[in-house]
């Protein structure tokens, strides 16, 4: 029965759904902006209220129970009041699921004053310049980028558990005003000093996408309901604030430029484009076919990631990967903004030219020798996931 109920889930979550309920909001979004904004906190308050129904249903019944007992005197009203207690004592069974959900937090190599002393003080720092009180834990892993994923504590959307989620190819690939440019992005945003209602609609996409999931790990038919209500709720809930996502992607940029100036920032925007494309089309594919072939491949990936950037990087392609970005047209598939729209927020018209490489973040922030059992173990992981 859970296959074919998760069998008719797939078919309500389609992305062909989304994507249209997006092109239907973007007028709005991009003309009236206030009433975008109120129209999607309803939705959102809508999934406190999906996610509260059983409870709530119990709790009101159960308050009522005992003045319709006492006023009980016709068998019809006894029998209303059975009615009523059996519904109550359904909804508490329903909302077991909701308080049984374990959610997975982000794995990787911890990071912390031991083996980071400098890193984990930088972070330290932007977190005191944002007066944000609360990172539980720095992890390192493979990808590029950095993000914060908050993961809910209990059942309910309350409390959670904040981690910090660090990129390897960022660390190796990034000189390090860069790098931290993108802590202040993340740690800012989580802040929400300067939009506190955009982070909060944003960050929501990422919890009710983490109920859906845990809910649908869940096994017991108990949890069918829910599974059922957030496997339709949580992409309607992606696609209809995804222009408040873009938005908040934006304010992002603004609390980077509260450490660096806009030169600085347009010239990371620039260093993330030519950056992530090189290694999405010249190196891991590459990397990947030598590794293939057979054996231990000659070049590990991380070990020679820095290297092979300084070297295979031309000005021709950054020139070119620049100029497609620009040109890129409206992308209802990525809530990062285009380039256009990050360099006229930041009151720029034209890209800046990505820095050269001379120190990357990695050797800035990381002790040497303790950086390089990192890239070895990494290697190793990605040789044996290859294998």
């Amino acid at each position: 029965m859970a296959n074919a109920v998760s069998r008719l889930l797939n078919r309500f979550t389609i992305p062909v759904n989304r994507f249209s309920l997006q092109r239907l909001l973007e007028p709005l979004a991009t003309r009236q902006p206030v009433g975008y904004r109120a129209l999607v906190t309803l939705v959102a308050l809508a999934g406190y209220l999906l996610l509260l129904l059983f409870p709530l249903i119990a709790l009101v019944l159960l308050r009522e129970l005992p003045q319709q007992v006492r006023a009980a005197s016709l068998w019809q009203e006894w029998l209303g009041s059975g009615i009523n207690l059996l519904i109550a004592l359904l909804a508490i069974v329903f909302s077991i699921p909701l308080f049984r959900n374990r959610f997975a937090r982000p794995q990787g190599l911890a990071i912390n004053r031991q083996n980071a002393p400098k890193l984990t003080q930088q972070i330290e720092q932007l977190r005191q310049e944002f007066k944000y009180p609360v990172l539980d834990q720095i992890i390192l892993r493979e990808g590029f980028g950095v993000e914060v994923v908050r993961t809910p504590r209990f059942g309910l959307p309350l409390l959670y558990h904040n981690t910090l989620v660090i990129g390897l190819d960022a660390l190796l690939t990034l000189p390090p005003g860069h790098f931290k440019s993108l802590l202040a992005r993340r740690i800012g945003q989580l802040s929400g000093i300067h939009n506190l209602h955009i982070g909060w609609l944003a960050g929501l996409r990422q919890t009710w996408c983490q109920y859906q999931r845990a809910f649908k790990q869940q096994k017991p038919p108990l949890a069918l309901p829910l599974q059922f209500v957030f496997a339709l709720y949580a992409p309607f809930y992606a696609a209809a604030t995804f222009y408040a996502a873009r938005q908040n992607e934006l304010e992002a940029d603004r609390y980077a430029l509260d450490i660096a100036n806009d030169e600085e920032i347009a010239s990371l925007f620039s260093q993330l484009i030519v950056t992530e494309a090189f290694l999405n089309t010249r190196f891991w594919p590459k990397v990947t076919q030598l590794a293939r072939r057979g054996g231990t491949p000659e070049y590990l990936p991380y070990t020679s990631m820095t290297r092979v950037l300084r070297r295979g990087l031309t000005r021709e392609d950054m020139q070119a990967w620049i100029k497609e970005a620009l040109e890129t047209p409206s992308d209802t598939r990525n809530s990062t903004p285009l380039l256009r729209q990050r360099l006229e927020n930041i009151g720029h018209h034209k890209p800046a030219s990505p820095r050269p490489l001379k120190e990357t973040a990695a050797d800035h922030f990381m002790d040497p020798d303790v950086m390089q059992k990192i890239i070895d173990k990494f290697d190793q992981r990605w040789l044996a996931k290859l294998k």
